[in-house]
């Protein structure tokens, strides 16, 4: 089924749109290579990120099972920011 010359000028302006917000993506396209999108390549980014709120939320924790000054304060703010990170790097890539 061929496409009519609407259809052809929209997926013209899609592939260069494409092309010019993101082109390493574009680039895999075009050589048969399959590359990650950026919100894609973003994601995986936020790793590092959770496991570094995880490491701050286990040492606020500790403090606060030491009786440390300010230990129940540290562990409510590394609980809070650790859930803030774990649901960031979860997040709908379509957002």
């Amino acid at each position: 089924m061929a496409l009519g010359p609407d259809e052809e000028s929209r997926l013209a302006e899609l592939a260069e749109r494409t092309r010019a917000e993101d082109p390493h993506f574009a680039l895999g396209l075009g050589a048969g290579e399959p590359r990650p999108p950026a919100e894609y390549r973003k994601r995986r980014r936020s790793g590092l990120r959770i496991a570094l709120s995880l490491v701050g939320f286990a040492l606020a924790v500790f403090l606060f099972a030491t009786g440390a000054p300010g230990g129940g304060f540290l562990a409510a703010l590394g609980a809070v920011l650790a859930l803030a990170a774990v649901g960031d790097g979860f997040a709908d890539p379509s957002d």
